[in-house]
């Protein structure tokens, strides 16, 4: 790394001592709150739109997710390590990615407005995806909370964000009893980025008033490609294929409605999925300082973060054939009764999805993202594939059946097959052996977790003397 990357003017006070402890708790707190509120929110919409419109609106969300995560570039990662191993370089960290996110968004949102024509088949799913990609623009800001979750200034960070989400919550419960139509619902949609980006904005504002130079940082542009071209082309491969699933199922499928179906399974799957990268964007700075202090406590570390995460994977997924027959009707409505098997379906990928986001965090702290390429590929290849077979036969339960079954292929299967992947990802295939024993997974997480709080009353103490 060049070394004007290390050295900056220092800020006015010395930056704040990461609080994990802390961190984790807020963060998960948001994300659960923002679990039980955001699966009650969408079974209300749901049920008020239809499989059909539902559908359509699904399809459009799976774009703007696909123009916002095109705006990251995949660089969220190597921001949140860079923002914790230089926090005194954090205005031009923010400054670069800023500048060269805006500018991407622009282009992202107005090239799918273009492309909408020849993507969408129907003129109502057209119409929501000229809404919505636009959300695009305010995620260039993201980095703005990267800050706050790598500093470890969580707490303020999950307020705001979650005092403009319980506010939107409300704006869509009126649309709801006044009968709304699903064009109000991507407005809304779009509204609420802007809204909490402008409101993180303003909090990192308040927060640092004049303490960060935000600056655009040529040698971080470059050194971010550099590093992160795989990133980029994994988001151009991987996300694409995911975003898209929606649609082609409505494009593809003999029944419309099983977009809807597939939509309100990804509602709850995509919920839970983000539990792994919150963990994640928590723990990495953890394990970033740890492996400069204690490289042996880092292995420890780094082994236990695997174990649980393939843990709550198939943890997850034995949940859901047991109750997912039974819930999803009672919650999504009769009409929804599909798409509990392919809630089943889609939740045994968690035993690959959690594992791989783990291992793609380590492989970004050891400069080594270029291994993820091959898997993504992978994955989208063989989703894609299966996607034209499966979906106009079984409709929303082949789209299901496509993205687990390329998830298994493409995070173990090609690993066992190439040598490089297989020997960097030796801690993923160990952690098979520790579900044997998932008590002392528990317990080792349970330690882990009492001696951060306790590594955060001593600095509160030391603050304090």
């Amino acid at each position: 790394m060049p070394q004007s990357l290390a050295t900056s003017l220092a800020p006015p006070s010395k930056p704040p001592r990461p609080k994990a402890a802390r961190n984790i708790f807020w963060l998960i707190a948001e994300r659960g709150l923002k679990a039980v509120g955001g699966v009650g929110m969408a079974v209300l919409i749901a049920r008020h739109l239809g499989p059909g419109h539902y559908g359509s609106y699904g399809a459009a969300i799976g774009l703007a997710t696909l123009a916002k995560e095109a705006v990251m570039l995949g660089f969220d990662r190597m921001i949140r390590r860079d923002l914790a191993a230089r926090p005194e370089d954090a205005g031009k960290i923010i400054g670069t990615s800023t500048m060269l996110s805006l500018a991407i968004s622009f282009v992202v949102a107005l090239g799918l407005s273009a492309l909408a024509g020849q993507l969408v088949d129907d003129e109502e799913t057209r119409r929501l995806t000229l809404i919505v990609v636009w959300m695009a623009v305010p995620s260039a800001f993201y980095s703005c909370e990267n800050w706050f979750e790598s500093s470890g200034q969580a707490r303020p960070l999950v307020w705001t964000r979650n005092v403009v989400w319980i506010l939107f919550v409300i704006s869509r419960v009126v649309l709801i009893l006044n009968g709304a139509r699903v064009t109000a619902f991507a407005i809304v949609a779009l509204a609420e980025w802007a809204v909490t980006y402008a409101a993180v904005c303003g909090l990192l504002r308040k927060v640092h008033r004049n303490d960060f130079h935000f600056t655009f940082d040529l040698v971080q542009f470059k050194a971010w490609f550099r590093e992160g071209w795989p990133a980029v082309l994994i988001i151009v491969v991987g996300s694409t294929a995911d975003r898209i699933m929606v649609l082609l199922a409505r494009n593809l499928a003999s029944d419309h409605a099983a977009a809807g179906y597939l939509n309100a399974a990804l509602r709850i799957t995509e919920i839970w999925w983000s539990m792994s990268t919150i963990v994640a964007a928590v723990l990495l700075p953890r394990i970033v300082a740890l492996q400069k202090s204690d490289p042996v406590h880092a292995a420890k570390v780094t082994q236990l973060y695997a174990n649980t995460s393939l843990l709550v994977g198939v943890g997850a997924a034995i949940a859901a054939t047991v109750t997912a027959p039974w819930v999803v009707p009672l919650l999504f409505g009769h009409a929804y009764a599909p798409s509990a098997l392919v809630l089943v379906i889609l939740l045994w990928s968690g035993p690959a999805i959690f594992p791989a986001v783990a291992r793609s965090q380590l492989w970004v702290i050891r400069g080594q993202l270029i291994l993820d390429l091959p898997t993504a590929c992978c994955v989208s290849i063989c989703q894609l594939s299966l996607v034209r077979f499966l979906v106009p036969r079984y409709g929303a339960v082949g789209a299901a059946l496509s993205m687990a079954t390329a998830q298994w292929v493409g995070v173990y299967g090609l690993t066992l097959c190439v040598p490089a992947l297989r020997r960097a990802s030796q801690i993923q295939f160990h952690a098979f052996r520790a579900l044997l024993s998932p008590g002392a997974t528990i317990r080792g997480l349970y330690d882990f977790v009492g001696k951060m709080v306790k590594s955060d009353e001593v600095s509160r103490r030391d603050a304090k003397g």
